[in-house]
């Protein structure tokens, strides 16, 4: 039997071992050799005639391109896909494990990350148990109002590898486009599921017809740029490269999707309520601004722009919708949708007119 005194003593250490556990649990770590950071564009909105707010996304990942349970996942892809009519070949292409790639990699938490932004160091948040963080920063006296600048990842001695993220400084007045991707900038026919995991995981990426040219033309006038999808986040790796190939540089918001929480269950509801609050988001900061909606007819689109003119009449320049085969073109859809709306705020039309 233990004496009272031992069992006192036992008690402690018992204590001290859990509050040791605890806070090695609550505690960040940096980066390691296998460890990759990816960083989301993003714009800073001006807060003063000096100061900026920064929000940053970031990701820490690791490629476990070997693991078991990636072999695994990779097959029931494959079996998976096979019903929607993509082959067993087809699965086993280079441009379907590319884009297959990032919903597989092993997301890592409570990592900690620096950055330098025009030498000054800021300290982001650590990462969720979905590899993300989001964080705020403030910056003095930005250099590239209007334009773009680099950040970097200040270097851990267990990282020695470079990464880097960009930010758009927009200024409190001017002209914004808000986008869609899918059916408007991007060929995904999503009405026909067959079709959209082709385009989404075995085709190139191919941009609809007149929408490169018109959006270039924008930029050329000066506006800036902000994409808002329901695609998930894991898409934006493959996406960049179409991107910059076809499209104006912008921020890019896309939604929230993993295996391992409730996020698998949001992702399959209507994407209105997830649109309008990113919407929201993107006109709050930049309230001085003129914004162009332009989306498509393919599902909620018309819907999410009517509700954003109800809550933002003033910002609203235009709504611009892409009629989309074989979804709903009706008159009495676009007269409902868009009672409120005057006729020449909102406009249906198959391609844009670029004069």
């Amino acid at each position: 039997m233990f004496s009272k005194n031992k069992m006192s003593s036992l008690k402690s250490k018992l204590v001290l071992i859990f509050i040791l556990i605890q806070l090695t649990a609550c505690s960040g770590s940096p980066l390691k050799n296998d460890e990759d950071v990816w960083f989301f564009p993003t714009s800073a909105n001006q807060i003063s005639e000096t100061e900026w707010n920064i929000p940053i996304h970031h990701w820490v990942f690791e490629k476990e391109e070997k693991s078991i349970s990636r072999r695994i996942t990779q097959k029931l892809f494959s079996e998976g896909v096979e019903g929607l009519g993509v082959t067993d070949e087809q699965s086993k292409l280079p441009i379907v494990r590319q884009r297959l790639m990032w919903f597989l990699v092993d997301n890592k938490r409570k990592k900690e990350i620096e950055i330098n932004l025009n030498g000054e160091i800021a300290k982001l948040n650590p990462t969720k148990p979905n590899g993300h963080a989001k964080t705020t920063i403030k910056l003095q006296n930005a250099k590239k109002v209007g334009g773009w600048q680099n950040y970097t990842v200040v270097n851990s001695k267990n990282n020695s590898r470079k990464y880097s993220g960009e930010v758009q400084f927009i200024p409190k007045t001017g002209l914004s486009v808000i986008s869609d991707i899918d059916d408007t900038i991007k060929i995904s026919q999503v009405l026909d599921k067959k079709e959209l995991i082709k385009n989404i995981f075995v085709k190139p990426y191919k941009a609809t017809e007149g929408f490169s040219e018109y959006y270039k033309k924008l930029a050329k006038q000066g506006a800036y740029f902000h994409y808002v999808s329901a695609s998930p986040w894991q898409l934006q790796p493959s996406l960049k490269a179409f991107m910059d190939a076809h499209y104006p540089k912008g921020t890019i918001a896309l939604r929230n999707f993993r295996l391992k929480d409730s996020s698998l269950l949001a992702f399959f509801k209507p994407s209105t309520e997830y649109k309008i609050k990113q919407i929201k988001s993107i006109i709050e900061r930049y309230p001085e601004h003129q914004f162009i909606l332009i989306g498509d007819s393919g599902e909620h689109d018309p819907e999410v722009y009517a509700k954003i003119y109800d809550l933002f009449p003033k910002n609203i320049q235009s709504i611009q919708i892409r009629a989309v085969e074989g979804s709903d073109l009706s008159d009495a859809r676009f007269s409902e949708t868009f009672g409120v709306v005057p006729k020449s705020i909102w406009q249906v039309f198959a391609k844009p007119q670029i004069q």
